[in-house]
């Protein structure tokens, strides 16, 4: 359309990596000696209603189906599924609750399952709005600002540098 600007995205190594090299970091300071898992793959083997005829090695297959959470924290006390997002947005809740469902679903955890389940969401720009959905469905939100956070900001568009709560509240442009 004649007129309209097209925004892109810079796609530099930090913006591509953020949110998984901001997890490492997190869970490696917040969880020494625990096991983690990244990318997890959550919910049943099959997708299919009727998988009979199917051999071990393709229903493995079926799993690269499955939806996937950023991290899976196993602790004494709990087993934590953790969702990342440089900057809190209110799907990550979904997510997370979405994520509680099929973790009871996954063969490859179902060794954990003896503990409580507990869902967090780490970001490293909070918005004031999704931190207080986020208490209303038991999700914890974690603050976690790394070290290379303004080298992050840098590297992507400005409206993305402050929570949607700033960008509400902000007055009117030109």
């Amino acid at each position: 359309m004649a007129g309209n600007r097209v925004l892109s995205r810079r796609s530099g190594p930090l913006t591509r990596f953020g949110e998984t090299r901001m997890l490492s970091e997190y869970v490696s300071a917040q969880y020494p000696g625990a096991e983690a898992f990244f990318r997890v793959r959550l919910g049943p083997l099959t997708t299919l209603a009727d998988s009979r005829g199917l051999t071990d090695e393709e229903r493995a297959m079926l799993g690269s189906f499955r939806r996937w959470a950023d991290v899976v924290v196993v602790t004494p006390r709990e087993l934590i599924v953790i969702e990342g997002k440089m900057r809190a947005k209110p799907d990550a809740l979904g997510q997370l609750r979405l994520y509680r469902g099929l973790l009871l679903q996954t063969p490859e955890l179902a060794r954990f399952l003896d503990r409580p389940v507990a869902l967090e969401l780490v970001v490293a720009i909070e918005d004031p709005a999704v931190s207080r959905i986020a208490g209303e469905f038991g999700v914890r939100v974690r603050i976690y600002k790394p070290s290379w956070l303004a080298e992050w900001l840098a590297e992507v568009r400005p409206r993305e540098r402050r929570s949607s709560q700033d960008l509400e509240s902000a007055p009117p442009g030109p």
